[in-house]
């Protein structure tokens, strides 16, 4: 709950008049999140997570850029940036706690799970679109607010180190899963030729792409993303994984039985299309012709993230028994397989040793 006092200063800093109410939101694994209402209009208040952004005047650094670009250069596009203050600040501190307020956006509401291909078509149109925007923005500008955020490299040696200092009595549980772990390190291979080729781009990446990231109107089309914590410089396979990681299969990564998962045929048409819907005259040849192999860097990135969050006693994800890590990373090791068994997985993808 969010604490009165705190509302209240709140409206003090935003100079909101009249009563207001504040009702909770579906929080993420991340931030707290609710809706205030107040006589002036509706607002999106949040409350960021600084043990996973430790640093976060940067983030309100990156959406003060983002503001300035799209005000400037593409007006069209509905870019859901933080309110100001009276005096101008995006963000507020209150009891060592960063605050920002966004708009409401009447008559929009999130999905929080996929159940249609067309769904799964107007979200990767938003993130195609969104990124596609900031063709001319110059990503390097953005801070990093999450380093090696979506570094394969980095999240392997992360793994390795940790499985070196690891509680023997955890090894013993994660040693399963560890050897497909080590099996899978192909895909990195892929990964250093990818970030190294002069035709794969940095660009601006949202980074965290699943559906509940995505505003949708009443007739069911996609309006615009949200959620822009973690937009940073990044590569083409980033969104594109994301969205395979998490919209392919019917059932998510908290599912312990493995044989539900599959990968959707139809949804895997419906993300390709509507993400090159404004991307296709953005990408590389060489980006495009490497797209589906996203889901295969992503998800096994996750995998990876989620058996070194076990070995470190699950201090990054929320885990509600012991051993939520280590079925989460069996169930992303049987979507990873599932992408590679599909015929676009296997694919033999060109690059030097």
């Amino acid at each position: 709950m969010l604490p009165i006092q705190v509302l209240q200063q709140i409206q003090q800093q935003y100079n909101w008049t009249g009563a207001i109410q504040s009702y909770p939101l579906n929080n993420g694994l991340i931030n707290h999140t609710w809706k205030v209402v107040s006589a002036k209009a509706n607002y999106i208040l949040q409350a960021i997570n600084t043990h996973v952004f430790p640093q976060p005047e940067k983030i309100d650094q990156n959406l003060q850029l983002l503001a300035k670009h799209f005000s400037r250069g593409n007006k069209n596009y509905l870019f859901v940036g933080p309110v100001s203050t009276d005096d101008g600040k995006t963000m507020v501190c209150i009891n060592d706690v960063y605050y920002r307020v966004f708009p409401f956006i009447e008559g929009t509401y999130t999905h929080n799970v996929l159940t249609k291909p067309d769904e799964a078509f107007e979200a990767a149109r938003q993130f195609g679109k969104f990124t596609a925007s900031l063709t001319h923005f110059n990503a390097r500008d953005l801070a990093i607010t999450i380093p090696f955020f979506h570094h394969l490299s980095y999240r392997y040696w992360q793994f390795q180190h940790t499985w070196l200092c690891a509680d023997e009595v955890l090894k013993k549980q994660a040693r399963e899963l560890a050897n497909p772990i080590s099996d899978q390190v192909h895909i990195l291979k892929k990964f250093n030729y990818f970030i190294h080729k002069n035709t794969c781009l940095q660009r601006t990446m949202h980074h965290d792409a699943k559906i509940s990231n995505v505003l949708f109107n009443e007739a069911g089309k996609g309006v615009t993303v949200i959620d822009l914590d973690t937009v940073m410089s990044g590569y083409f396979f980033s969104d594109m994984g994301d969205m395979m990681r998490t919209y392919l299969s019917p059932v998510g990564e908290e599912e312990k039985d493995i044989s539900l998962i599959e990968v959707r045929k139809d949804f895997l048409q419906a993300i390709s299309e509507g993400y090159l819907t404004n991307m296709e005259s953005v990408l590389t040849a060489f980006e495009k012709e490497h797209l589906l192999f996203s889901g295969q860097i992503i998800t096994y990135m996750q995998a990876l993230r989620f058996l070194t969050d076990f070995l470190q006693n699950n201090r990054y994800y929320a885990c509600s028994y012991p051993q939520q890590n280590l079925v989460r990373t069996a169930n992303q090791l049987q979507l990873l397989k599932q992408i590679q068994n599909h015929p676009t997985g296997k694919q033999q993808l060109y690059f030097l040793e």
